[in-house]
C-alpha cells in the first residue's frame, strides 16, 4: 500500500474471513503500511460489541516491548483483546486468569499453574500423545478425503488437552463444543447468536465447578487436581480456577488447531517444504514447529491498558487508553525476519510472537509444540502424500485466526 491509499482493515472479521492464501490469510501489505507509515495508529471500533478504541502497535520491536513492561502497560484493568466481553475479564464481569493479572496476583496464579506443566509431566505425556496421534491418523487413513481441521486439527488438541487439564474422554466433545464457541464469537456458522456465547460460557463455568469436585474426589497428575489443591489450601479462589480454566481451554485448544491447519496449508503450498519435513519425520526439528505457529499467528493480538501518560512514535497516549499489540504484524516484519513473507521451516532464529514475549508468555506452549510434533510424525510417516481437496476456508473473527475447513486427500505409504 501507499501513503495515498490507507484503506487500513486490520481489524475487521472479514478481512481475516475472505484472507488471501497466498499471504497466509493475512493483510500483509496493510500490516507493512502501518509499519513504515503508522507504527502507532489510533483505531476506532463502531461495534457495540468492541472496545471504543486502542491504540495498535504493529513493530515487532514495539510489540516485544510493551509486552514486557506491565508497569506502563496493565493487563489487569480490563480489555483482554478487541472484544467487551470475556470470559476472563473481571473489570468486565468475567473471571480473573493470568491472563488478566499483574504482580503478585500474576505470579502466583503461574505458580500454581505451571505445576501442570513440569518436565516429568510432559515427558509422562508423550506417550499419550503418540497413542492419540496414531489412532487419529487411522481413522483418516480410513477417510482418505476428509477436513483436516475437524479430523486432525481439532481431534489431537482436544484428546490432549483434555489429558493435561484432567477432563474424562467422555466429555470432551461437550467441553470443547462450548470452547469453540466463545472463541469464534462473530462466525455464524460456529455461533449463530451472542446469545449463544454466553449461554456456552455459563455452561462452561457449571461444568468446570463440577470438573473440579471430580478431581477433589479422584486427583490426577493434571492441571485440574493443581488447582483444587491450590484452592483447598487457600491460595486460589474458585473465581481464579474458572478462569484460568477458561484460558488455558481455549488458548490451547485454539492455538494448536489453527498452527496445525495453516502449517498444513502451507506445507501443500510449498512441496520443497513438504519434501524437507518428510525427510524430517522420524524426529521434526523444533525450528519446523515454530515456523508453523508464526505464520499461523493463531491470536492476531492481545491488548493491555498505560497506565500513565506517554509518548510512542510521536503520537500522545494517555493513562486509561488501550494499546494493542498486533502479534500477526509483528510476525512479518522485515525489521525482526528475513523475508518474513518465506515460509522456512528451517528458519532459525525464529523470534516470533505468537506465544507473547513478556510475563505472560504462553504457559502451554512446549506442550503445544509436542502436540504438533508427534501428529506430523506420525502423519508423514505413515503417509505417501498429501494433497488439497478443495478450497481453504477461514473462520470469520479477527481475534482468532481459526481455520474453518481445510479439505485434504492423503494416500497411505
Amino acid at each position: 500500500m501507499t501513503r495515498s491509499d490507507p484503506d487500513l482493515r486490520i481489524l475487521e472479521v472479514d478481512t481475516y474471513a475472505n484472507g488471501d492464501p497466498t499471504t497466509f490469510g493475512l493483510p500483509l501489505d496493510q500490516y507493512e503500511y502501518l509499519q513504515n507509515e503508522e507504527p502507532c495508529y489510533l483505531q476506532e471500533f463502531s461495534d457495540p460489541l468492541l472496545i471504543e478504541r486502542a491504540w495498535v502497535i504493529s513493530r515487532h520491536a514495539d510489540i516485544w516491548d510493551v509486552d514486557r513492561n506491565t508497569e506502563l502497560y496493565a493487563a489487569d484493568r480490563g480489555s483482554v483483546n478487541m472484544w467487551k466481553v470475556t470470559p476472563i475479564d473481571p473489570v468486565y464481569g468475567g473471571m480473573p486468569a493470568m491472563l488478566t493479572l499483574d504482580g503478585a496476583d500474576h505470579k502466583r496464579n503461574r505458580g500454581i499453574m505451571s505445576r501442570g506443566f513440569t518436565p516429568n509431566v510432559v515427558h509422562k505425556l508423550a506417550d499419550k500423545f503418540r497413542h492419540y496421534a496414531v489412532t487419529i491418523v487411522d481413522k483418516a487413513l480410513e477417510k482418505g478425503t476428509f477436513n483436516f481441521v475437524h479430523d486432525i486439527g481439532h481431534a489431537m488438541p482436544m484428546e490432549a488437552l483434555g489429558d493435561v487439564l484432567g477432563v474424562p474422554e467422555a466429555d470432551r466433545p461437550q467441553f470443547f463444543a462450548w470452547v469453540d464457541t466463545f472463541a469464534a464469537p462473530f462466525d455464524t456458522r460456529v455461533t449463530p447468536s451472542f446469545e449463544y456465547v454466553l449461554e456456552a460460557i455459563g455452561n462452561l463455568m457449571v461444568y468446570s465447578t463440577e470438573l473440579c469436585e471430580l478431581r477433589r474426589q479422584e486427583p490426577g497428575d493434571n492441571v485440574i487436581t493443581k488447582l483444587v489443591q491450590a484452592h483447598d489450601s487457600g491460595e486460589m479462589s474458585e473465581d481464579e480456577i474458572m478462569g484460568n480454566v477458561a484460558l488455558l481451554a481455549s488458548g490451547a485448544a485454539e492455538s494448536t488447531r489453527t498452527a496445525l491447519s495453516h502449517g498444513m496449508h502451507e506445507l501443500m503450498r510449498n512441496p520443497e517444504q513438504m519434501a524437507w519435513l518428510r525427510a524430517h519425520a522420524d524426529d521434526i526439528p523444533s525450528t519446523a514447529i515454530q515456523e508453523m505457529v508464526r505464520v499461523a499467528s493463531p491470536f492476531t493480538h492481545l491488548v493491555r491498558t498505560a497506565t500513565a501518560d506517554h509518548e510512542l512514535h510521536g503520537k500522545q497516549i494517555a493513562e486509561g487508553d488501550k494499546v494493542l499489540m498486533l502479534f500477526a504484524a509483528g510476525n512479518f516484519d522485515p525489521r525482526a525476519f528475513e523475508e518474513p513473507r518465506r515460509f522456512d521451516l528451517a528458519r532459525d532464529p525464529n523470534l516470533h510472537l505468537s506465544f507473547g514475549r513478556g510475563p505472560h508468555t504462553c504457559l502451554g506452549k512446549h506442550v503445544a509444540a509436542l502436540e504438533m510434533k508427534i501428529l506430523l510424525e506420525e502423519l508423514l510417516k505413515r503417509t505417501k502424500s498429501i494433497e488439497p481437496a478443495g478450497e481453504i476456508n477461514y473462520v470469520r473473527d479477527a481475534y482468532s485466526r481459526g481455520v474453518y475447513e481445510l479439505p485434504v486427500t492423503i494416500t497411505p505409504a
